[in-house]
């Protein structure tokens, strides 16, 4: 059995750096910018675990021109396991 890891944060961005930290975001591998108002961001970031997950959260709040982050929502999806067949 495998997990999927989906994680959601909310990013704020200063007003002159929103370019710069969206095009940082649209380069990472796993993370996908939803919404960008203002320098507000909604983020997903999927993985194969939560320490991968975690880890870019990190590398997102320290991004060049973020002020703010929140991890908002987490969900892991595990694959179904077969059912063993009956004799």
């Amino acid at each position: 059995m495998s997990d999927y890891h989906v994680c959601g944060m909310l990013l704020h961005a200063r007003p002159e750096k929103t370019p710069r930290v969206a095009d940082a975001l649209g380069e990472l591998q796993g993370v996908e910018l939803h919404a960008n108002e203002g320098g507000r961001m909604v983020v997903t970031i999927e993985g194969g675990d939560y320490d991968t997950c975690a880890g870019m959260m990190t590398r997102l709040a320290c991004l060049d021109g973020v002020s703010s982050s929140s991890f908002i929502y987490h969900e892991i999806d595990k694959e179904s396991v077969p059912e063993e067949p009956q004799p």
